[in-house]
């Protein structure tokens, strides 16, 4: 395989890793109208596609979310970026939503990114829609820009997988690790 193929397929498995493990299941199943599960998987999502798309590599997550929110969903996300890192911090170190007023109602969207009072509203099913907006405009990016695939393709490695354990007659076959990680320290 030639060195773009291979940066193309390094790539693409990751795209599809996002599509299938942490799109998919908002779209397709209850965690869809659980806010904090919503907002997590995102976040991740955005630190992963951070990671591989800004042009400095930073070790800091919120760096790699905030150019996610920033450069590619934009918008109301660019002028809210603090309270949208600050709400991140409470989910992911605490399990606990301090910083925003969350809601899955479809009704309410219109106040998205609204402040009312000391607090912001944030309603996880329009982070989820632009999200997705984002996540195909950076697709379409990386299909077209052979620098960013490489760059991109640069962040990652193969990992080899072995045969996931054998799943008993009464429970379920694990989920196997993904075919592609982050390589340490880039």
């Amino acid at each position: 395989m030639s060195d773009r193929a291979d940066d193309e397929a390094k790539v693409g498995a990751y795209l599809r890793v996002v599509q299938e493990r942490i799109l998919a299941p908002i779209q397709d199943t209850d965690v869809r109208g659980c806010c904090t599960a919503t907002l997590l998987l995102l976040f991740a999502a955005m630190d992963g596609l951070g990671h591989l798309l800004r042009p400095r590599h930073s070790r800091r997550s919120t760096d790699r979310i905030a150019f996610f929110l920033q450069d590619r969903m934009g918008g109301e996300y660019a002028l809210h970026v603090r309270e949208l890192l600050d709400l991140r911090k409470g989910l992911v170190h605490h399990a606990v939503n301090v910083a925003s007023y969350l809601s899955a109602a479809e009704e309410h969207g219109d106040q998205h990114l609204t402040s009312t009072g000391d607090f912001m509203y944030v309603n996880t099913l329009s982070v989820f829609r632009d999200f997705n907006r984002a996540f195909e405009r950076s697709r379409t990016e990386l299909q077209r820009d052979p620098a960013l695939v490489r760059r991109a393709a640069e962040r990652l490695e193969w990992r080899e997988i072995e045969d996931a354990p054998a799943a008993g007659d009464l429970g379920p076959r694990p989920t196997p690790p993904p075919p592609v990680v982050f390589i340490r320290g880039t």
